[in-house]
C-alpha cells in the first residue's frame, strides 16, 4: 500500500494479483472516487492456470506474474513494491459453525467485546488450531440475541443471549508460501492473502439477497466455483472440475478444429435465438486462413451436450447447499466461461428450473464478468486497509 502527495489528499494505492484459471489479472487502485476504489491501472496476461491443486505450467508462472504486473504498472505510472494476493479457489476452505455467549453487560445490550467473543467461541468450536489451513476471513453469516430475528449489528440490542453464525475461510499453506517465495523472487512483498471469492460475493450479491442467503456461481475457464453467501460471510463453497475451457475442447474434438478456432465459434454461439438472430451455420477460419463451415445442429449437439454436463454439476450443488438455503434466495452467475456466451443465463436458468441473474460490479473500468473475481479482490483489499 502506498500513500499519494498531498495534493492527491493522501489517496492509498494499493495493488492486487488474481490467479484465475486462464489468466492472471494485477489491478492497480486507489482510494475514493467512483466507488470504494478506482482501477488505475491492470495487466491481464494468459497463462495456463491451476487444476487439482498444482500449476498446469509451473516454469512459465514467474514470467506471467511479472509481465501481469509491468503492464499494471506501465498503466498506472507507479513502481508497485506491495502486492495484496488472491488465493485462488482450489487453495481454500469454508469451516462454519453456530456459537452462543451471554450478554455481559448489567443492561442486557450486546457489545463489541460480546460480538468478539462470539466468533472466537465459533472458532473454538471448529478447534481452528489444529486444522489445516492459515484462516485468511473470519465472517459473520448473522446475530441474534435470545433466538430472534438476524441482524448484522446486534450491538446495543438487548437480550440475553447473543448467538451467531460465523465463517471461516482457511487457505493452503503451501500456496502461501510459493507464493512468498516467486514474489520474493520478483523484489516484491505480500501485504496479505485475500480470497477473490470472498470479495467478488460481497461486490456483486446485494444486501439484501445476502440476507436471504443468495447463490453465486463463477463460470471460469477450467473449473466453476459455487458458493453459497449469507450476510458478510461465505457459508458453503464448492469447486466443480469443469469450464467454459472444456466447452470449447469438446468442440475442437468434435469438429476436428483447433482450440483457437472453437473458442470463437463458442463465443459466437447463440443458445436461445430469437427471430431476428442468425442462425445459419457456424463458420471459421482455420489455421491456414481457410475458411470452414458446420452445420448449426453438430455445433448445437456438442456445445449443448457440455454444457449440459456442467449444468448437471451446478445443479448437485444447488441440491447439496439446500438446507442453506430459502425459498427466496437468488441465483447469481458471473466469470467469462458461459456469462459471456449470448443465451448462456436463459439456458441455465431453463435447466435449473429457477431465475438466475447476471450481476455488475460497480466499476468504472473492466466491468465485466471476466474481471468479476478480481474487482472482487481489490475491493476486498480497500475495505481491509
Amino acid at each position: 500500500m502506498y500513500e499519494a502527495g498531498d495534493d492527491e489528499s493522501m489517496k492509498n494505492i494499493a495493488a492486487a494479483v488474481d490467479f484465475g484459471t486462464s489468466k492472471i489479472v494485477t489491478l492497480l487502485a486507489e482510494s475514493g472516487g467512483f466507488s470504494r476504489c478506482d482501477i488505475i491501472g491492470s495487466g491481464t496476461v494468459p497463462y495456463d492456470g491451476y487444476m487439482d491443486g498444482g500449476w498446469n505450467a509451473p516454469d512459465k508462472l514467474a514470467q506471467a506474474m511479472r509481465s501481469a504486473i509491468s503492464a499494471a504498472e506501465l498503466e498506472g505510472k507507479t513502481h508497485i513494491r506491495e502486492v495484496y494476493v488472491g488465493v485462488p479457489c482450489e487453495y481454500i476452505r469454508v469451516l462454519t459453525a453456530e456459537a452462543a455467549v451471554p450478554v455481559s453487560a448489567q443492561d442486557g445490550r450486546a457489545s463489541d467485546e460480546d460480538v468478539n467473543l462470539v466468533q472466537d467461541t465459533a472458532a473454538d468450536q471448529l478447534r481452528l488450531a489444529e486444522q489445516v489451513g492459515v484462516v485468511i476471513h473470519r465472517s459473520p453469516a448473522w446475530f441474534r440475541l435470545d433466538g430472534g430475528k438476524k441482524t448484522m449489528s446486534p450491538v446495543g440490542l438487548r437480550g440475553t443471549s447473543l448467538q451467531a453464525k460465523v465463517s471461516f475461510i482457511l487457505a493452503d499453506p503451501a500456496f502461501i508460501d510459493q507464493a512468498n517465495q516467486l514474489f520474493g523472487e520478483l523484489g516484491l512483498t505480500v501485504m496479505g492473502f485475500l480470497s477473490p471469492s470472498m470479495g467478488e460475493s460481497l461486490l456483486l450479491v446485494p444486501l439484501e439477497d445476502r440476507d436471504r442467503a443468495a447463490v453465486l456461481i463463477d463460470v471460469g475457464y477450467l473449473n466453476t466455483e459455487f458458493s453459497v453467501v449469507e450476510g458478510d460471510a461465505v457459508v458453503y463453497h464448492a469447486v466443480l472440475p469443469m469450464g467454459g475451457g472444456h466447452i470449447s475442447a469438446d468442440l475442437a474434438t468434435d469438429l476436428e478444429i483447433s482450440m483457437r478456432a472453437a473458442e470463437q465459434i463458442k463465443r459466437e454461439y447463440i443458445f436461445i435465438p430469437d427471430e431476428f438472430d442468425p442462425v445459419g451455420d457456424p463458420e471459421v477460419l482455420d489455421d491456414e486462413g481457410h475458411r470452414l463451415s458446420f452445420p448449426r445442429e453438430f455445433v448445437q449437439k456438442s456445445v449443448e451436450q457440455s454444457t449440459g454436463e456442467l449444468v448437471r454439476m451446478i445443479d448437485l450443488a444447488v441440491k447439496e447447499a439446500a438446507q442453506l438455503m430459502g425459498p427466496r434466495s437468488q441465483i447469481f452467475m458471473t466469470g467469462g466461461g458461459l456469462s459471456m456466451v449470448r443465451g448462456g443465463r436463459e439456458y441455465l436458468s431453463e435447466k435449473l428450473g429457477r431465475p438466475v441473474k447476471i450481476p455488475m460490479a460497480k466499476a468504472a473500468k473492466l466491468n465485466s464478468p471476466v474481471y468479476a473475481s478480481a474487482l472482487g479482490l481489490v475491493d476486498l483489499v480497500f475495505d481491509s486497509i
